[in-house]
Order: structure tokens, then sequence, then C-alpha cells
């Protein structure tokens, strides 16, 4: 970062150069504790690598919550989640698991956030919005509105921003996969479920 008395101006590139900011947000993430699976045997990538029934490399032992890098059915790769949502819904999967239950997790991905009057829910697969399209519908400007990612002409994520009681509704355009018309989409005349 640079800056001066007590305050930052930009922050400073590898290559030296600056970018002007008056505010500077750094997200260091979390690095999943994975040294008593390591103690294990465990297959070990980015956490505990889990099937989708939340199985490890031992037959004998799951995971669930964080530092679980589970198969993902849907997305058919691996993917850690670092939210209590996770660890709210793997936690009773792996249990059904250890039953001798069929189990196959495919929650859609979901965290919230409120940050002072903006609150945010966010639900979708993230490695699917590299590429993706995205689409507003609502008013941007009063930070009331639905962001949706569209990758393949699909649905793979949305984000409601001051906008409540719809994110079911947007996990069930996830979930349905259909290919949707943006316009539509970006349409608040058009009622969610009829996307």
């Amino acid at each position: 970062m640079a800056g001066g008395e007590g305050g930052v101006t930009g922050v400073r590139l590898t290559s030296g150069e600056v970018v002007p900011a008056d505010v500077v947000v750094v997200g260091l993430g979390a690095l999943p504790n994975i040294q008593l699976a390591e103690a294990a045997g465990l297959e070990i990538e980015n956490g505990i690598v889990v099937n989708a029934a939340l199985r490890t490399s031992d037959p004998n032992i799951w995971a669930a919550g964080d530092v679980a890098n589970a198969y993902h059915p849907v997305l058919k790769q691996r993917l850690r989640s670092e939210h209590w949502a996770n660890a709210l819904n793997q936690g009773p999967a792996a249990a059904k698991s250890m039953l001798g239950k069929t189990v196959s997790y495919d929650e859609i991905p979901y965290f919230y956030s409120d940050q002072f009057d903006l609150g945010m829910e966010y639900s979708g697969y993230a490695p699917l919005t590299h590429d993706a399209t995205v689409v507003f519908r609502g008013d941007v400007a009063a930070r009331e509105f639905i962001a949706f990612w569209v990758h393949g002409g699909r649905v793979v994520a949305g984000m409601n921003v001051n906008v409540w009681d719809v994110n079911d509704a947007v996990q069930g355009i996830i979930r349905r996969a259909n290919v949707v018309d943006l316009a539509r989409l970006a349409d608040p005349a058009v009622p969610l479920d009829q996307i």
C-alpha cells in the first residue's frame, strides 16, 4: 500500500505502479486446518478431499464444513465453501452418509453479508462466473437490485442486494438450469418463478 500521514493513497503493484485509492480492503481468505487429516493419511488438496457423499479417501472417515473439498455433482468438480451455511448443511448429509443412506451433496453454495445499510445474499457456483455475463434487475443506483451471472445462457449465480425474500426464487432459477431470456431476467415486472 502507498500512503502517508496515517492514510492510504493507493496500492503499489509488484511492477512498482501505484493505483490511486481512497480506501483499500484486504481479504486474506482462510486456510483449512488439515493437520489431523494429514496425520491420518487422508488425501489433501485445498482441504480434505471428499466425494459427493462426504467420504474421505479412508472409507471410515467423513469430513464436512469449511475443511471439506467436496465433489459437487452439478459442477462436476470439487468445491470448498467457507461459510456457516455449508457446515450447517453438510453435517447432516455426512451423518446420513455415515448411516449408510445414499447421499449426493448438491446444495447451491450460499452466503450473506450485512455491511451497514447494505445487505446481500449470494447463491451460486463461483467457478462458473469468471466469463459470465452479469444482468442487473432493479435499481443499481439505489442499491436495491438482483445481479445474475449468466454462463452459457443459464443463470449460474445470483446476488440480491437490499432486496429480500427472493433467495429461494434465485436458487430455483439456478437449479432449473434453463436457458433464460436476458430481457425477461432483467425485467422486475416478470415474476422470478416465471424465468
